[in-house]
């Protein structure tokens, strides 16, 4: 029997309901307002998690890389202030919203304890962070972890490093290109990492608009994320490919669909071939 995972107070794993996660990240763009209506938006639209990203500009990206100082100065200028931080998190809890967060370092963690995470998000660049990893699993809470740019091999050396850890995890296929084209989203990866990995699968999608969520589902994915915005014609951060809140509702929508679609929870009981049975024939 394959794994379940306890993330908040949802089950995540095979014939459980499919939960949406609002990535709310930095669309904020540094602006505590607009990281507040953020939040009221989503949980307005349903969303099952909030997800936020907590992190120190400077120490987010590795110095070697040659898009450090470009990537680092934007995170700064779109960087709340820890006392904004924990507004935020304030009151998407006083909502009863789900909240976790992505990680980066150590003192993100320590942050996310005191704010009450139910979970972490480990991004796909940070997939082969072990210290990283071994910091988070320390807190015994569930991970949730994005395999953008990995081949099965890495996959494979990170799940074998989770489960000698005793992690609680779940494994998103995600292709990481912001924003993606829909003909690339390689859907038929879930059912492959499905059949080689006992955990739940997930999908993190960066396309525009509503249409790969519920087909996901129907590839296997048993928890979706998207980028979350209430304002889409901002050209920065995550802003223009995200959904909005009206899209968020239709999602939802789409994926109680696909989940009745594809595991037919009421099968048995509806028994929708009863009439046609007395036809079949039995011969030998």
């Amino acid at each position: 029997m394959r794994k379940k995972v306890k993330f908040g107070n949802k089950i995540i794993g095979d014939s459980e309901r499919i939960p949406f996660i609002a990535e709310i990240g930095v669309n904020h763009l540094g602006k505590i307002e607009t990281a507040l209506e953020l939040v009221r938006s989503a949980i307005r639209a349903g969303s099952d998690y909030l997800k936020f990203q907590t992190y120190m500009a400077e120490n987010r990206y590795d110095k070697n890389n040659p898009k450090y100082k470009e990537f680092t100065s934007l995170l700064k200028e779109w960087q709340l202030s820890r006392d904004e931080e924990i507004e935020m998190w304030n009151l998407a809890k006083d909502l009863k919203a789900e909240v976790f967060t992505s990680v980066y370092e150590p003192k993100s963690i320590e942050f996310a304890e005191k704010m009450e995470t139910i979970g972490y998000k480990i991004a796909a660049f940070e997939m082969k962070n072990k210290p990283l990893l071994k910091e988070v699993i320390k807190t015994k809470k569930p991970i949730i972890i994005s395999c953008g740019m990995t081949n099965l091999n890495e996959i494979n050396d990170l799940v074998d490093f989770l489960d000698d850890n005793n992690a609680n995890y779940i494994l998103l296929h995600v292709v990481s290109s912001y924003p993606l084209e829909e003909k690339h989203s390689y859907l038929s990866k879930i059912n492959l990492l499905k059949n080689k990995f006992n955990c739940p699968i997930g999908h993190s999608d960066h396309t525009a608009g509503t249409l790969i969520p519920p087909l996901a589902v129907a590839a296997g994915a048993q928890i979706i994320e998207k980028h979350f915005t209430t304002n889409p014609k901002y050209r920065l951060s995550d802003n223009f490919f995200s959904v909005t809140e009206e899209q968020v509702k239709k999602i939802k929508l789409d994926l109680e669909w696909s989940y009745q679609a594809t595991y037919s929870p009421s099968f048995e009981k509806s028994d929708p071939e009863k009439y046609m049975r007395d036809f079949k024939k039995i011969k030998s």
